[in-house]
């Protein structure tokens, strides 16, 4: 999924490693996110199938490599966004633990909520001032797509929260 990633962020022109991570880290951190740790062993893995190159440079003192991608990488990457998307999943890890809630007491399954709940509103507001943006564009080709994930996920953190509210009221009765 990571090298896919890399592969369509690549498609707008050449990147750093670190204007990878930060490409991530403001459109796809809502439903995915990658370690400096798990990007760089992807680029040296998809320089080695070719399809990428990387370009040895120093800016401002700093030795940094630029990766491209390569016609080989473009089939690649168009192949997979080709597939049928795979049907969803829940997934959460949260949810595994709170199956096993019953063993908690009480007070600490009420505490581990609202910490939960703390977390994803933080979410909410991180990706909120841009919901008025994405919404304008959503659906329209090819622009909305991007807008689209931004909506899910909106959707989804409100979706966590209304459910730990009632998981909430439900509790403390």
């Amino acid at each position: 999924m990571l090298e896919n990633i890399i592969l369509g962020f690549l498609m707008s022109g050449e990147k750093t490693g670190y204007d990878l991570k930060q490409q991530m880290l403001k459109y796809t951190s809502n439903f995915y996110e990658a370690s400096f740790g798990s990007i760089y062993p992807a680029l040296k893995r998809l320089v080695e199938k070719q399809f990428v190159t990387s370009k040895d440079m120093v800016e401002r003192g700093k030795a940094k490599s630029k990766y491209s991608i390569t016609r080989l990488g473009k089939k690649e990457l168009l192949a997979w966004l080709e597939e049928p998307l795979p049907s969803p999943k829940t997934n959460p890890d949260h949810l595994v633990k709170v199956f096993f809630y019953e063993y908690l007491p009480k007070e600490k399954v009420i505490e581990n909520l609202k910490i939960l709940k703390k977390d994803v509103n933080q979410y909410i507001r991180r990706f909120e001032p841009f919901k008025n943006k994405a919404q304008k564009s959503f659906g329209n080709y090819p622009d909305g797509f991007k807008s689209s994930t931004l909506i899910f996920g909106l959707n989804y953190y409100r979706m966590i929260i209304e459910w730990t509210d009632n998981l909430l009221e439900k509790l403390q009765k």
